[in-house]
């Protein structure tokens, strides 16, 4: 079905802007939802500050609106963050994709799905089992994890008791400008950039960066889950990824070569996640043969977006940082 009324949960995190700016673009009507008030003006038809944790409220939005299309990205989306409220992570993630399955179940629209899942419900894997193909079965190692794969357990029954038409994701690592530095390599990109302008020693304090992930740029990941709301079968798990992965420690030594910096890296404990996998690299052959879709933007462009963003941000502020 043609993307007509797109719904996007989520619309002012990270990736919900990237998709919300490139369906635009392309002439879709779009409608946000967020439980955070809007920060800026909505470049959408319209954008509804909401609690998708409440049933009733959502079903309302969902009669409202009407859409052809949900993107739902609204989520708890740091697995570190995860550790530290299990409860609250578990509890939201999972509220909000149920009250959106319930709204569409009961809905007129009869609205297709994106339902956007993680890597980590994979959980740590032998050298084996890489590339992870998605007929893998969940083994999630943190809270977040767990949240997802259980979310994904809850679109695959909707849609087999109730035939929702939902499609849904296991979305690797990526990244690009405005995406928080709770995760890494933002963090990267702003430590380099406060050394480079002198506003920091020049230490970089990591977890371990001895894991390797794969790795796409965000408009990359756009344009998959918009060839997945158009493409993807019904009740089906996509991985979202590049195929490629990259070690921590070799992302982070590219990005200060392109930066012109040396750094001491200082590894510490509390950066280091409890549970983590060796390796995570996607297989991507089931998402290319159904949509088309590959990645296009290689890894330096991604990184030097990354330090471009930062690097901005550090001039404009000038405030030092040292966390």
């Amino acid at each position: 079905m043609p993307l007509q009324r797109v719904l996007v949960t989520g619309c002012w995190g990270f990736v919900g802007k990237a998709a919300t700016k490139s369906l635009i673009e392309d002439g879709v009507d779009v409608w946000g939802a967020d439980s955070h008030g809007a920060p800026g003006r909505f470049p959408g038809k319209g954008c509804v500050q909401i609690d998708l944790s409440r049933p009733a409220e959502v079903e309302k939005l969902i009669a409202w609106i009407q859409p052809t299309h949900v993107l739902h990205l609204a989520a708890q989306s740091s697995a570190g963050r995860s550790f530290k409220e299990p409860l609250d992570t578990i509890r939201n993630n999972l509220l909000a994709t149920l009250a959106v399955l319930d709204a569409i179940r009961k809905g007129e629209s009869r609205a297709r799905l994106l339902a956007v899942g993680s890597t980590d419900e994979y959980g740590p894997v032998d050298d084996a089992h890489l590339p992870l193909a998605e007929a893998r079965p969940a083994q999630p190692a943190n809270p977040y994890a767990l949240s997802k794969a259980v979310q994904t357990q809850c679109c695959s029954l909707y849609h087999a008791v109730y035939g929702v038409d939902v499609v849904m994701t296991r979305s690797f690592n990526h990244t690009g400008p405005g995406q928080t530095d709770t995760f890494v390599l933002p963090s990267f990109a702003r430590q380099i950039a406060e050394i480079k302008h002198k506003v920091r020693e020049p230490a970089m304090e990591v977890g371990n960066i001895e894991i390797k992930r794969d790795f796409l740029d965000v408009r990359d990941v756009v344009r998959a889950y918009r060839a997945l709301l158009e493409k993807g079968k019904p009740g089906e798990i996509y991985n979202v990824c590049s195929g490629t992965s990259y070690s921590l420690k070799e992302l982070l030594h590219r990005m200060c070569a392109l930066a012109g910096v040396r750094v001491d890296v200082r590894v510490r404990e509390e950066r280091i996640r409890p549970l983590d996998a060796r390796e995570l690299r996607g297989n991507k052959l089931k998402i290319t043969r159904d949509t088309g879709w590959s990645p296009a933007i290689p890894i330096e462009e991604t990184l030097q977006s990354l330090l471009d963003y930062w690097e901005r941000v550090v001039v404009g502020s000038g405030t030092t940082h040292t966390a």
